[in-house]
């Protein structure tokens, strides 16, 4: 693998952060934190970011010892070849789990608001047959392409939340902590899965042409997403009040609620262009991440060709759910379960390297 011709830089990495992290708040993860927490819902991804700060700066200090090395690489250098062998492999299975029943769910949302009538089978093998093609030209093609896209994802997004205020109410945010104090910081821990993308991409950070622009781009998105995120969900409560633990998909709903004036009353199809696009980025990027993480695991150094084969792997496995309900549930569960595995082997790395003495020896060469 010639990691020399493809490197990225701190504009491809943000690109590819923003489309794969923000598209969480155009799913159904927003009408399911509200079932938990009713409107205070739009607090969880700004507590959420509270918690995960914490292990995502010790996961950046301890990966910040080994330049150049991914993910992978340093859990094996920490935990020993066979510990560090299962516990690569868990995160394999649970990142393959989550873009099974991901990818699920967009298929469901392009089904029900826009092709009603095509098998749900054919759309998600369109779906995934696109994303592997764009996943097996590389990580620097993905980066290259996101941020094309990057811009007109954003600005779009906040076109269709700015028309939807017109139709809102801000009374629907009271009272202001929904359930209580103590639900509410509980079931934070439900809004880590917002942020765990961040975990897998550490696994890319061989591809760049500088450790510091990872760094740097990492408290970039992290910044921007926690805020983003969090004005989506308040959006949706304040257009949807209690009728958002009913929809499925609030930000379609939203875009097929909004119009711009009498003479252009139908936007949708103008936002769902633009969505579907980041859609197919962001499963193009997780797709790499997850061929990257298999030919680590066993070993094969030209794990591109393998990509198609996992799509097909993928699309049985998220094809399993008879319903989009039942697929829904799944797909929180395996949210809800990788964002506390994620954070706790981010913990238990940085206290390996600290016991080991790494962060010494690493001060230590500084030095010399």
């Amino acid at each position: 693998m010639d990691q020399q011709a493809r490197k990225l830089g701190i504009r491809e990495y943000v690109s590819i952060a923003i489309l794969m992290m923000g598209a969480k708040g155009t799913e159904d993860t927003s009408a399911i934190l509200y079932k938990a927490v009713q409107n205070a819902s739009w607090m969880i991804p700004i507590l959420a970011a509270g918690i995960f700060v914490i292990p995502l700066l010790l996961l950046l200090k301890t990966l910040s010892l080994y330049p150049d090395k991914d993910l992978f690489s340093v859990i094996r250098k920490l935990f020993g070849k066979y510990i560090g062998f299962l516990v690569c492999l868990l995160i394999f299975l649970i990142c393959s789990f989550g873009i099974s029943f991901d990818s699920r769910s967009y298929t469901n949302i392009i089904r029900t608001f826009y092709f009603p009538t095509t098998p749900l089978l054919v759309i998600y093998a369109m779906l995934m047959t696109i994303c592997a093609y764009g996943a097996k030209k590389g990580i620097q093609h993905i980066g290259s392409v996101s941020y094309l896209v990057v811009f007109y994802a954003v600005i779009t997004l906040n076109i269709a939340l700015l028309l939807s205020i017109k139709s809102s109410t801000i009374r629907a945010i009271f009272p202001i902590l929904g359930p209580g104090p103590l639900k509410l910081t509980k079931d934070s821990f439900l809004g880590l899965s917002l942020f765990v993308d961040f975990f897998l991409l550490t696994m890319i950070i061989p591809f760049f042409c500088s450790v510091k622009d990872f760094r740097k781009g990492t408290w970039i998105t992290f910044i921007y997403l926690t805020f983003q995120i969090s004005l989506m969900f308040l959006t949706y409560i304040c257009l949807f009040d209690t009728s958002l633990g009913t929809i499925g998909y609030p930000f379609h709903t939203l875009i097929r609620f909004i119009s711009l004036g009498s003479f252009l009353p139908n936007v949708e199809i103008l936002f769902f262009v633009i969505w579907l696009m980041s859609a197919f980025i962001r499963f193009t990027a997780f797709l790499y991440i997850n061929g990257m993480m298999f030919g680590l695991i066993f070993k094969i150094k030209d794990f591109e060709y393998l990509i198609p084969s996992l799509a097909v792997i993928y699309i049985l496995i998220g094809s399993i759910p008879e319903s989009a309900l039942e697929a829904s549930n799944i797909k929180m569960f395996t949210s809800s379960a990788a964002g506390p595995v994620f954070t706790i082997i981010s913990v238990m790395l940085w206290l390996v390297a600290m016991l080991r003495g790494e962060f010494k020896h690493a001060k230590n060469r500084d030095s010399m």
